[in-house]
């Protein structure tokens, strides 16, 4: 089967084999996580599928402190003072309770009530199918071995040609087949990391951004002038550096990093 053709006869072939392989590796990544039930996720929700734990935790937090219930202590402590918000999630909650006495933003997250909520709240999203299941996952993993194995294939006509001395075709034909092996392999790869998150929570997240755009930190939003809702939401759309025009100390005491949240449009010319 491997040497009973030409060169670019096998090429051809090989392309697509590829095709083929790919066709199948990328429908079961499109329809893995395709079905979703149950309530659409909250703010906090939607910043756990945006950035997981640590966003929605700072999520929560600007919450408390938009009610005016956060207050900052010696030695990069936190506190509350006062209720949380009314309705509040329940990693909210957790977070307020865990605030109760004085302590660092690491303790906080530590905290064995934190740590149940966002348990229940990760189980609430997988069962509701937002997040994979390790089964889902695996599923997903496993769909792109077609193209390891047609990168396998290419990759023993061209060592067994060049040992036994059979001709794999003419010198344009070996290059675009070894071409045609690194690319499969790479592409391979990149497919083997499968994001935890499917594929209606990553279009759910992508209508959500171009449903608020204007919330989006390289327009600068006037956020004295924006409500509660809308600040949690662009944190949760965009991530933590809202914060950082609300209450910078806060920001920096819950690990918001200026310089890694800086909009592109805005950062230092030698940086990338």
């Amino acid at each position: 089967m491997l040497w009973g053709v030409s060169g670019p006869l096998f090429l051809l072939d090989y392309l697509a084999a590829v095709a083929g392989a790919l066709v199948v590796a990328l429908a079961i990544r499109s329809l893995t996580g395709w079905r979703t039930r149950g309530e659409p996720p909250s703010t906090v929700e939607l910043a756990y599928l945006n950035d997981r734990a640590g966003l929605a935790c700072q999520v929560g937090l600007a919450a408390l402190h938009r009610v005016g219930a956060v207050r900052r202590g010696e030695l990069s402590t936190l506190s509350v003072d006062g209720p949380p918000p009314p309705g509040s999630a329940p990693l909210v909650r957790a977070l307020h309770a865990a605030l109760r006495r004085p302590q660092t933003w690491a303790a906080a997250l530590a905290d064995p009530a934190v740590a149940r909520a966002l348990r229940r709240m990760v189980g609430r999203l997988v069962r509701d199918g937002w997040l994979l299941t390790p089964a889902q996952r695996r599923r997903m993993a496993v769909g792109t071995l077609p193209l390891f194995g047609v990168a396998a294939v290419g990759v023993t006509r061209l060592v067994d040609s060049a040992v036994e001395g059979r001709t794999a075709g003419g010198p344009a034909s070996v290059a675009g087949l070894l071409l045609c092996c690194l690319a499969t392999a790479l592409a391979g790869w990149w497919l083997c990391e499968v994001p935890e998150i499917g594929v209606v929570a990553r279009r759910l997240l992508r209508r959500q951004r171009r449903a608020h755009a204007e919330l989006a930190p390289e327009r600068r939003p006037a956020w004295s002038e924006r409500g509660t809702d809308e600040l949690l939401t662009a944190m949760a759309l965009f991530g933590p550096r809202p914060l950082l025009a609300v209450d910078p100390r806060l920001a920096e005491l819950v690990g918001v990093d200026a310089d890694r949240t800086r909009p592109a449009a805005q950062a230092p010319a030698g940086r990338r």
